[in-house]
């Protein structure tokens, strides 16, 4: 199955090729200018400052689109074919599409860290690792959750897939119903939606969630940019970048105003859940791109079997640090490089 999600992954690619063949590599291809930005988002509330960055454009003369994608691998195909030109993307993803495609993206920016939250069902008896035994565990196969949670249980002497039942979903919303209806006993998610499953009934496991990036990594995203848009239009993706790490700083110092953000960008009404997942850091907002722990990635999806090769070298070779430097006046030795 692993391998038919790369797979889907590249086709993707490929489809989206014949659907925006015709548009230009920049900006809107119906615009007369072709002067605006397309940014893409999956509506996650780890990336509420990324999608609320227009508020510190100011004066630039930087107008951007805020694209709306369903996941991270939608943003990375769309990125690939110039439909974007940035978007927050999972390094997993770029790390699978690597093994079979050299993709003319680069890593300039980090966005966040954890993001993986373990809630089962409040009946379920599921206190320490060896209880997972022989129960059912939904996620989404392949994504970092799933990459987390299979990496942690073998570290605690689990197999996700042999000593308990894994149920794989399309789609994390439909985990939390799920978990409602009894199919599983346990998920892994990311918040808003653990906030809910909790909500709902289920319950967070505190053992199991202080293990949870054991043996694995707990970066989970940065900004990915389209190569051709950063060469051609560089001092656009500076401003853009400067405004998103304006506002970074901005939501990062006031929880209140990163769940208030989240809702006006989504009509969440579930603020409490974002600031308590600030607060426990299921939500790790962080900028740099830390080359340690991005390298940790390609390595444990070749372990579990999901890429074939471990594509860790074309993965750290497509981290730029130099636009991030430009823009906090840090060195790069400062935002992750080793």
């Amino acid at each position: 199955m692993s391998k038919s999600w790369i797979w889907r992954l590249f086709l993707a690619v490929v489809l989206l090729a014949g659907i925006v063949g015709g548009a230009s590599a920049f900006g809107d291809p119906d615009s007369s200018d072709g002067s605006t930005v397309r940014i893409g988002w999956v509506p996650s509330a780890s990336w509420a400052p990324w999608a609320s960055l227009s508020e510190k454009l100011g004066d630039t003369g930087v107008d951007i689109e805020l694209v709306p994608f369903k996941s991270s691998n939608d943003s990375l195909t769309a990125l690939v074919q110039g439909a974007i030109q940035l978007a927050p993307v999972g390094y997993n993803n770029v790390a699978a599409l690597l093994a079979d495609s050299d993709p003319s993206v680069r890593y300039v920016s980090g966005i966040s860290e954890h993001g993986s939250v373990f809630v089962a069902r409040a009946d379920s008896g599921i206190k320490t690792w060896a209880d997972l035994k022989g129960k059912r565990i939904g996620s989404v196969r392949g994504s970092t959750q799933y990459v987390n949670l299979a990496t942690a249980m073998a570290n605690h002497g689990v197999d996700l897939n042999t000593d308990s039942t894994f149920v794989n979903m399309q789609g994390f919303s439909d985990l939390n119903f799920a978990l409602q209806r009894g199919d599983v006993d346990a998920i892994c998610t990311f918040p808003p939606l653990s906030g809910q499953a909790v909500a709902a009934g289920g319950k967070e496991v505190p053992e199991i969630q202080a293990g949870m990036y054991d043996g694995s990594f707990t970066v989970a995203s940065g900004i990915l940019a389209n190569v051709d848009f950063l060469e051609s239009h560089g001092e656009q993706a500076r401003a853009i970048l400067k405004a998103f790490t304006e506002r970074f700083d901005e939501l990062a110092a006031d929880p209140a105003k990163w769940a208030d953000s989240y809702a006006e960008l989504t009509g969440n009404t579930d603020r409490q859940s974002i600031v308590d997942a600030l607060a426990k850091q299921y939500i790790k907002p962080s900028l740099h791109l830390d080359e340690e722990q991005i390298r940790s990635v390609p390595r444990v999806l070749h372990r579990l079997g999901v890429i074939k090769e471990d594509t860790g070298p074309a993965l750290l070779a497509r981290l730029d640090y130099s636009f991030l430097e430009q823009v906090t006046g840090k060195p790069a030795h400062d935002l992750g490089k080793e």
